[in-house]
């Protein structure tokens, strides 16, 4: 029953992040990221967002299951390749146009904030980048925030060229968004995951005392 939940929730969470992508991709918005990198490359070569969001994450895999462990590993290709196909689906059955690119950024950046909550909190991922800073800084002692944040200025740069500065800078707003929600979550998870050490002590020890 609770294998079941936790892949509804996935399930959920790639659906709420595959929305937000498509809000920003019908109005030229990007994020940092492989997702972002997937919007810029869809410009470019006209293959659809989910073939190159599931093509950009393989080499990652590689780096994960070494960091990250077998089943995290899996479990995150099993939700980019859920993500890739609800969002080649989604662009065909829905529209996502908005009157104006604040709004999309707006829904867009909460929408994959919520997602990812949900995402992390069932121990998956949708790869990327972030296994890739996971790999340096375990390896060569490479501070994971410094290479998250050069490969983001990289891929929001290379939009500019792509959409213009001013879709980029309203591209900063979808970023501001999804991080605050992202933010948010992290100021609650330490206490969570205290309480939850806490409860697995007890039960370890209701456990003894009946052997």
């Amino acid at each position: 029953m609770n294998h079941m939940r936790k892949w509804l929730w996935i399930l959920f969470s790639c659906l709420c992040v595959a929305i937000g992508i498509q809000f920003l991709t019908n109005a030229d918005l990007v994020i940092g990221g492989t997702a972002g990198l997937g919007i810029v490359m869809q410009q470019l070569t006209n293959v659809s967002f989910g073939v190159l969001f599931f093509s950009i994450n393989l080499p990652f895999y590689f780096l994960a299951i070494s960091q990250l462990g077998m089943v995290f590993t899996v479990r995150s290709f099993i939700s980019v390749s859920i993500m890739s196909a609800m969002s080649d689906t989604l662009v065909l059955m829905f529209s996502f146009e908005l009157p104006h690119p604040i709004m999309s950024a707006i829904l867009g950046g909460a929408m994959i904030g919520i997602g990812l909550i949900f995402l992390f909190r069932e121990g998956s991922s949708l790869g990327g980048f972030n296994m890739l800073c996971i790999f340096l800084d375990k390896r060569f002692g490479i501070n994971p925030g410094k290479t998250m944040f050069l490969t983001d200025i990289i891929i929001v740069a290379s939009a500019t060229i792509v959409f213009g500065i001013v879709q980029v800078l309203y591209s900063a707003l979808v970023i501001f968004i999804m991080t605050g929600i992202l933010g948010r979550y992290h100021k609650k998870a330490p206490i969570e995951r205290h309480h939850k050490k806490e409860t697995e002590e007890v039960e370890q020890n209701e456990v003894a005392s009946n052997l």
